[in-house]
């Protein structure tokens, strides 16, 4: 196995490679990986240095060679012009008040999923959904639509704070 790189460390797409070469020792060695990826053994190298900016069809190829989906993510959310502009509207566009008010709203917004689930249970236990009980599924989705805005909102928080940024991976445009 190669050195490690203690410059790079912290570097996201230095990580997946090494992740990746867990698996395949192809990835072991810069050289090899650049080989392999189709780039720049020097240019890998400034990337994994933070020294520049991968372009997007480069994140792309380490994602899918590194079966890494998140580096795409990142890129998007940190590095892309496009993505940060998008991810600063969706942010914006979010309560993003304070990480206790988000928290007692997720918390909420959650109190009611015991019963969720024995009423799903219920509906669908004869495999179809009857006219009587397509109400309560309603009900269901409005309240499981509630939880997952307020994931995304404690999301958001975390994206909007430099400090934490780096270390989560969200897709926060997934609808």
């Amino acid at each position: 196995m190669g050195r490690k790189a203690s410059k790079a460390t912290d570097n996201p797409y230095y990580i997946a490679r090494i992740k990746a070469a867990e698996e395949n020792d192809i990835f072991t060695s810069r050289e090899k990986a650049a080989t392999k990826l189709g780039i720049e053994r020097s240019r890998l190298a400034r990337i994994e240095l933070d020294q520049i900016d991968p372009y997007a069809e480069e994140v792309d190829i380490m994602a899918t060679a590194y079966n890494n989906p998140h580096l795409c993510t990142d890129y998007c959310n940190n590095v892309c012009p496009v993505g940060m502009r998008k991810l600063e509207t969706q942010v914006e566009a979010r309560d993003t008040s304070s990480i206790e008010r988000l928290v007692l709203k997720f918390l909420s917004s959650t109190q009611c999923m015991e019963d969720i689930s024995k009423i799903l249970i219920s509906i669908t236990e004869d495999g179809k959904i009857d006219k009587d009980e397509i109400k309560d599924l309603q009900d269901i989705f409005y309240a499981m639509d509630s939880v997952a805005e307020n994931i995304d909102a404690l999301k958001c928080f975390v994206m909007k704070d430099p400090k934490l940024r780096p270390f989560f991976h969200f897709d926060l445009d997934q609808k």
